[in-house]
């Protein structure tokens, strides 16, 4: 018989950096669990599934003495339940009236232990949405990704509605029959009928066989709406019947690992949660877990093949040579210097799936207000000679929105920008030229330096982009309207406050580029006749001087056409605070920038694989027009229909799109998307105008005479969105 403390040798087989695949083949070695960084990232490859333990086998037990436990088996992951004593010596439990000061002592005892909560077991989530709230607030302070629970089907609604504001996910558990309403997986498929995917199912594997059913036939019935997991194996499948070593019952747990890997979902947790031996079942649940790491890795030496990620990236200075007009303030401005460089970064990617299709993707950010769809088909053309081993269709440029560099078609808002009089001065189509002969330079380095990569992704969260529509008492709503006037009523949209990063780490294990997406044009400095980045410049200092001067930083502006850098309320307190740091406001946005890309890496790392499910689709929409385009303000032909590329690259997902998308527009494609993490990026293939919502369309303002696809479009292009993230999550 092993020692269960013979389990936490895992921990330390995996203390270096090693891949997904090779994690598990460390961990079975040392007879412990799926530990470390390459155990937690979130695929269907059973060498990155997480093990953890239901803190209800250790109900006799504080919080505390259940996260040693944990930790002392080798385990890295928990489920708490409400209610559960939080330490010895005090009567305080595991509930949403837990002080901060109490949650911070039990995170730092978390970290301390090495141990993540990733779920939290709520018996009912209340119906009342006061309560309710409480409690997800509640989880989200303690970094919970998933509750569990049974609420009534009235709660529904309300619950659906704050998974989509919190990014928590809710799984309807089910106890036996006769005590549970759903005890039954067809019960809990009908009340999720077209519900969020961040609604689904945990499946309590016990449970089901003292109700009758199978577990193998229990997670195929739920599919796709399996959350996580409450794994149990009994001596009977009966209501009488008590947990076993996992494979020493009847529940073909065995099976059920394997029906979990065939429908490609990726599970919060296998949770063990072993009701027997209240006192001390630290063996029972290391037998479990080494029962656990064999069937992983059976299944994993049985499964498919995926080829590692490749990656490749460069950058090129497009800092034009001249004097050139810069757009975007609807006013000619010809450059009076350089501020700071233009830049343009690449990201190739390839791999191939299990079949041997290969997948690729070329993506381009500049530094630009934008790059038009004839720009792109100039680069493809340009490339498909160079790059004989590359699909031209899966590439991609995108800007990150400067008004303070040049154009690159000379008609670009008819003769506004015209500079035929203006000697030594650079066309916008000369430029062009200079730009595509860089870029392409740059493409065809990135795609043929690509190399064996591991990627991770995180998400943090900063203040950038603000609405900058001020509406009024009598509904109207004017871009930067004051908002100190009597009849001031509100701003008129929301803002996104998220900093999505992917981090790519080399075979040596060092850190060699970002991609940072963040829902704000760089438009901090957008009055200067000086040509400059913004403050895209400042942050790619700000974290080349903590990351190196090699890091490559490749922006993606998030669907912000409403957004913009500028406060229009409490600017005055907004200067002081620049004043106090001794920062301008473009180095305090890239401040802000920096801390949360570094916030957010640790976590990337932590989930950094080397084998993703990465595809590509290419989408032409085809969107209703509510006005004719009219050139030359937009592109004559680059709505009807619209390019898309829609990716998956692991848990995350990627849609373009290229419109100056209204933001609202982004928070739906967001609520409903299937993925863990969803990255929108706007104005990309093309520039398509403002796509404003309804209610900016019957404010009126800017917004009323200068888009060619309306509300009607807008929601096409949403559902459009959803079903390809969708299709590549399935």
């Amino acid at each position: 018989m092993t020692s269960p403390f013979l389990l936490s040798l895992a921990s330390f087989a995996l203390g270096g950096r090693v891949s997904a695949r090779a994690g598990c083949v460390l961990a079975l070695a040392a007879l412990g669990c799926l530990a470390g960084p390459a155990a937690l990232a979130q695929t269907s490859d059973p060498a990155a599934w997480r093990l953890g333990i239901a803190a209800w086998s250790f109900n006799r037990y504080t919080v505390f003495e259940a996260i040693d436990r944990t930790a002392a088996l080798g385990l890295r992951h928990l489920e708490a339940f409400e209610g559960q004593r939080v330490n010895a010596g005090s009567d305080i439990k595991l509930d949403a009236t837990l002080s901060d000061a109490a949650i911070a002592a039990l995170r730092a005892k978390l970290k301390s232990a090495g141990v993540t909560l990733t779920s939290l077991y709520i018996h009912e989530l209340s119906s009342e949405e006061p309560v309710c709230r409480r409690s997800f607030e509640f989880a989200r302070k303690l970094g919970i990704e998933t509750i569990i629970s049974e609420p009534g089907p009235e709660a529904l609604n309300l619950i659906e509605r704050l998974c989509g504001e919190f990014g928590i996910s809710v799984a309807l558990h089910n106890h036996p029959q006769g005590s549970s309403r759903y005890w039954h997986p067809q019960e809990v498929l009908k009340v999720l009928e077209g519900r969020s995917p961040r609604l689904g199912a945990c499946a309590d594997l016990g449970h089901w066989q003292r109700s009758g059913i199978k577990p193998v036939d229990g997670l195929r019935l739920l599919g796709s709406r399996l959350v996580s997991l409450h794994v149990k194996d009994l001596n009977e499948a009966a209501p009488s019947g008590q947990d076993v070593w996992w494979g020493t019952g009847r529940g073909d747990i065995a099976g059920a690992l394997r029906e979990v890997h065939c429908l490609g979902v990726r599970p919060t947790l296998f949770a063990i949660e072993y009701e027997h031996n209240w006192d001390d079942n630290r063996n029972d649940i290391a037998q479990c877990a080494r029962f656990f790491v064999e069937q992983a890795k059976a299944i994993e030496a049985t499964a498919p093949r995926r080829d590692p990620l490749l990656a490749g990236w460069a950058g090129t200075d497009v800092t034009p040579p001249r004097p050139v007009a810069l757009t975007g303030q609807l006013h000619k401005r010809i450059s009076t210097g350089t501020r700071d460089p233009l830049t343009a970064t690449v990201l190739a990617l390839e791999t191939s799936g299990p079949d041997g299709r290969r997948e690729q993707a070329l993506m381009i950010s500049a530094d630009l207000i934008m790059i038009q769809w004839v720009i792109q088909d100039r680069l493809k053309a340009m490339l498909e000679p160079r790059l004989s081993d590359f699909d031209t269709a899966k590439l991609f440029l995108f800007a990150t929105h400067t008004h303070t560099g040049p154009g690159l078609v000379d008609t670009t808002f008819g003769d506004l920008y015209d500079v035929s009089n203006d000697p030594g001065v650079m066309k916008a189509s000369e430029y062009a030229d200079f730009f595509l002969e860089r870029v392409g330079r740059a493409a065809e380095q990135a795609w043929k330096s690509r190399g064996p990569a591991h990627m991770g992704w995180a998400m943090s969260h900063m203040v950038t982009g603000l609405n900058r529509r001020s509406v009024y008492a009598d509904g109207s709503a004017v871009m930067y309207g004051a908002t100190a006037a009597p009849n001031f009523s509100h701003i008129e949209g929301g803002l996104d406050t998220a900093v999505d990063v992917l981090g790519f780490w080399g075979a040596d294990g060092k850190l060699s580029g970002v991609v940072v997406n963040v829902a704000c044009p760089a438009q901090e400095t957008e009055g200067l006749s000086e040509i400059s980045a913004d403050f895209w410049h400042d942050t790619r200092v700000a974290l080349r001087a903590r990351h190196g001067p090699g890091l490559f930083v490749l922006p993606q502006c998030a669907p912000s056409g409403d957004l913009s850098p500028h406060p229009i309320h409490r600017q005055r307190a907004e200067q002081l605070m620049e004043q106090r740091r001794g920062l301008s406001r473009r180095q305090e946005i890239a401040r802000r920038l920096a801390n949360a890309v570094d916030d957010a890496l640790p976590l990337a790392e932590a989930v950094q694989a080397d084998r993703l499910d990465f595809r590509h689709e290419v989408v032409l929409a085809d969107l209703p027009e509510q006005h004719p385009a009219v050139p030359p303000f937009y592109e004559t032909d680059s709505v009807h229909p619209a390019e898309l590329h829609v990716l998956r690259l692991g848990d995350v997902a990627m849609a373009t799109n290229p419109f100056e998308l209204f933001h609202d527009y982004a928070t739906r494609i967001e609520a409903r998307s299937g993925a863990p993490l969803t990255m929108l990026v706007q104005i990309c293939s093309g520039h398509a105008g403002y796509l404003p919502t309804e209610r900016a369309v019957k404010g009126g303002g800017y917004s009323a005479d200068k888009f060619i696809v309306g509300p009607a479009g807008g929601q096409v292009l949403v559902e459009e969105s959803v079903k390809h993230i969708d299709r590549l999550f399935r």
